[in-house]
Order: structure tokens, then sequence, then C-alpha cells
């Protein structure tokens, strides 16, 4: 079978078709008329009016109480007029009733159960007392549709979950691919709906993953080439002769911006495409933050901690921050390094006027400038590369406001 839709469909008429034979099935056994009330009361009565029709031998009544004990699954007992008991049918002790109850008629409720007595033409008294408990008797027959109800979910449980389980691994698929990780695929299992839409995905997910690849080359490759015409202009600048050298330093200073960018955009690019870092290896997490510290006039102190990283990665991640906190906060007033059982963190402060409340949340975004930054404040991939460079290492990192004003920016790194 190759459609979902018809899975579905088989499993829950499959279901009702198994259910209702059950029920057939439970009826056919417990309703006859010997565990009914109304049976126990009509095979009773027509045992009744046999006796009074015509007289019989004691034989041929014991042979009628017999087969009405088989018929209701009963006792039945017959008492004389004055209350003593004749005959009992049945194969169980007889129920222990007293002269009142022998002498009253219809359904009585004893300390063996219900009864039901019918009085003979000849001052006698037909008793029958069922051996199954009749308040008893419904309840039994729930707990029975009851089992057969648990029996038949169990059942038809891992047909629901077969089906649902692979939807489930499409999901987190999904998720994994719209996390970021690109290289995502789902296993494509059987012929149905849910098999067609696990392939497009892994063919949708193929197309977007070599269209970003090619992205990411393209910015790459373009990057590094432009840094051949520039080595050529500053070059070329520097050669000419009679130059104003306000504007020389100018033209200077703006191929250095330019470089500048064109390195952060390969290095960005670099980061994106890698999974993870290509040179790990033992990092003084304290010492290095404290050589970059000292180059922006600021002491960091706190825990002597070893990491496994690049210590290229992470000293270019602490000089953004630190370049960051410069630019747009008048310089970084404090650095520590902290841990726990877990992770060590690397933690900047700033005293400057803050990041407003709108630019939190895209501070990390590349190429964005927050709505106080001015031209001059950089192209706005400083923060974008210590978030990817602090994920490259299975980190994070994070922003605060102090509460004396200021910003405080937290790398957190495994340990």
């Amino acid at each position: 079978m190759r459609k979902l839709h018809l899975k579905l469909y088989l499993a829950i008429v499959g279901t009702l078709v198994v259910f209702l034979l059950a029920c057939a099935l439970v009826m056919h056994h417990l309703a006859p008329p010997r565990l009914a009330v109304g049976g126990i009361e009509t095979a009773t009565g027509l045992v009744v009016i046999m006796f009074d029709e015509k007289p019989h031998t004691a034989e041929v009544e014991r042979e009628i109480m017999v087969s009405l004990a088989w018929q209701v699954n009963a006792n039945v007992v017959l008492y004389d007029a004055k209350g003593s008991m004749i005959v009992h049918m049945g194969g169980r002790p007889p129920p222990v009733l007293t002269p009142a109850q022998i002498a009253d008629t219809g359904w009585q409720i004893t300390r063996t159960g219900p009864t039901y007595n019918r009085p003979l033409a000849d001052g006698r008294h037909l008793v029958v007392h069922p051996r199954h408990r009749i308040l008893a008797l419904g309840l039994h027959m729930g707990l029975l549709l009851t089992s057969i109800a648990a029996v038949l979910a169990l059942l038809t449980y891992p047909i629901t979950r077969g089906i649902t389980a692979r939807l489930g691994r499409l999901q987190t698929g999904v998720r994994q691919f719209g996390s970021g990780n690109l290289a995502a695929r789902v296993k494509v299992e059987g012929r149905d709906e849910v098999a067609s839409l696990a392939a497009s995905f892994n063919e949708s997910a193929g197309h977007i993953e070599k269209l970003v690849t090619a992205h990411r080359m393209l910015l790459a490759n373009c990057s590094h080439e432009l840094r051949t015409p520039l080595a050529r202009i500053r070059l070329g600048v520097e050669r000419v002769p009679g130059t104003d050298p306000k504007a020389s330093a100018e033209i200077a200073r703006s191929i250095a911006e330019l470089d500048a960018l064109i390195g952060e955009m390969l290095l960005s690019s670099r980061l994106e495409a890698a999974s993870g870092v290509d040179r790990a290896e033992p990092v003084d997490l304290l010492a290095l933050a404290a050589e970059e510290a000292a180059h922006f006039d600021v002491e960091a102190n706190g825990e002597a901690l070893i990491v496994t990283a690049d210590a290229m990665l992470l000293r270019r991640l602490v000089r953004n921050l630190l370049e960051n906190a410069r630019v747009h906060a008048g310089g970084a007033t404090a650095v520590r390094i902290e841990s726990d059982a877990q992770h060590a963190r690397i933690v900047i402060d700033d005293a400057g006027e803050g990041i407003p409340l709108l630019d939190r949340e895209r501070i990390f975004e590349p190429f964005y400038r927050a709505s106080t930054a001015t031209r001059a404040s950089g192209a706005g991939l400083g923060l974008a590369i210590v978030k990817q460079i602090a994920r490259a290492h299975g980190g994070s990192v994070s922003h605060e406001s102090r509460d004396g004003g200021g910003s405080r920016f937290t790398v957190t790194l495994p340990r």
C-alpha cells in the first residue's frame, strides 16, 4: 500500500471491524436468557406454568428444574408451603432464606445475593439464585470491553507510530537544516507521501546548499581578488610625484580601510563555511586576553584557564570586542576571565551610553550598524565575526546592559 491516507483509513476501519466482532462475540456469550434478569423471569415463569397446568412426577419435576438451572446458570430450589426445602438443583449450596423471604415473591436481596421467588398453585415456591451477581454482570461486561479496547489500542499503536515516526524524523532534519546545518538530510523510507516529502526536502536542501556554497565561494574569491588591485593602487599612489600629502594620506587611509574590510569579509566567509576550527591547541585564556587588552590600555584579570581552541581566532575575537568598545563606548573598562564546571567566559565591560533597545537583537548581524553608529565606526562585521568565532568553538556570545551604565559582552566557551 503506497498511499498514506489509505493506510490510516484501513487502520481505523480495521480497528472498528475488530472491535465490532469482539463486541458481537461478547454479546453472543453473555446475552442469552440464562444470564439476563428478563431471561431468568421468563424461564422461571414458564416452569411455574408447567408445574401448575398438570401434576408431574417427582422425577419429571427434577428434570425440569435441572433444565432451568442450566438455562439460567443458577441454583434452583423448590420449597414446600411451610418453607422446607424439597429439591435443590445447581451443584452449589442453596441460598439461605428466612420463612418470610420464602413466603415473599419476586426479586429479593439476600446474604448470598439476589434471588427470584415464584409461588406455585399448590403453595410451593420456586426460588432461583443466579450464580453470577446481577449487579456485577454489567461491571464484568464493561471490564471485558475495556480490556478489548486496550488490546486494540496496543495493536494499533505500532501502526500509527510507524507512520508518524517518519514525520518526526523529517521534522528533526528540517530543524537541523533551519539551524544552519546545510548538510542535514533525512532518510527516505517507504514509497508513500512521507517518503516523497523526504525526497523533495533532500532535493531542495541540496539545491540550497549548492547556492549558499557558491555564494560563499564567490564572496571569498572576490574579496581575495580585490586585494591585488588594491596593492597596485597603493604602490601607484606612493610613486606618483608631486602628490598633495594630505590627499595621499587620505587615499592611503581609504585603501587601508578597504583592505581591512576585505580581510574581515574573507575571515567571515571562511568561518561561515567551516563547521569548526581547523587548528585546536591548548590556549591560556587569561594570558591571551591580557596581551590583547594591553594594546587598549586595559588590564585583564580573573582565572588562569586553559581551553582547547584556535589561538589566532580567539585573539581576533577579543580584539574585535575591545575595538568595538573603543569605537562606540570610549574604551573597555574591565576584561575578566571567569568559569564554572563546564564553561569558560570572557567578560568585557564598557562605560558608554549603551546600545539602544531596538538594536540589541541585531548587533551580531553582518553589516548591521546601530542607529547611533557613524559612518566611520566600521562596516558592521566586527561583532558578527565575534559570534562566528564563538560558534566555531561551540560557544556563544551575548550582550546585556550594565546597572551602572554601559554594556557587557560575554563570550561563553566550552572547557
